[in-house]
């Protein structure tokens, strides 16, 4: 009989423990993770190659000082600075994001609109220090 009820109360436990187990495993946060080698909506890439080539990395919020960021997929470039080293762009959103030839939003400025990939222009090739976006913070 105590048998019985031990294996009972055991088993109860068990499967609580593995309830509680899977609450903790689906209860991650669905946010988005910025400089993660993964594009999610309303994330801004910048890429090592023209045509979103070679190694790139996602921003979601400003970057003031691109030369604390590297590239951090796969391909040409992989771990290199981003600072002065982007050619082109992939904006997956709604937002508008700015770049700067300069840190700190200074030197010579551009927007990209939603939606939107392509080339830097020769302006901005190899040129792009800091990014921008006032709905990201």
């Amino acid at each position: 009989m105590k048998n019985t009820a031990l294996r009972r109360t055991l088993g109860t436990f068990v499967a609580l423990g593995a309830l509680g187990a899977g609450v903790l495993v689906t209860a991650a946060p669905a946010s988005a993770a910025s400089k993660d080698g993964h594009l999610d909506y309303n994330e801004f890439s910048l890429n090592w190659e023209d045509t979103q080539g070679g190694a790139w990395t996602d921003f979601q919020y400003d970057e003031s000082l691109l030369n604390n960021d590297r590239f951090v997929t796969p391909g040409p470039g992989s771990g290199a600075v981003v600072d002065n080293n982007a050619e082109s762009y992939f904006n997956f959103g709604s937002r508008t994001w700015y770049v700067y030839t300069g840190a700190e939003a200074k030197g010579v400025e551009g927007w990209i609109p939603a939606d939107l990939m392509g080339n830097f222009s020769t302006t901005f090739k190899n040129q792009v220090s800091s990014i921008y976006n006032n709905d990201a913070n």
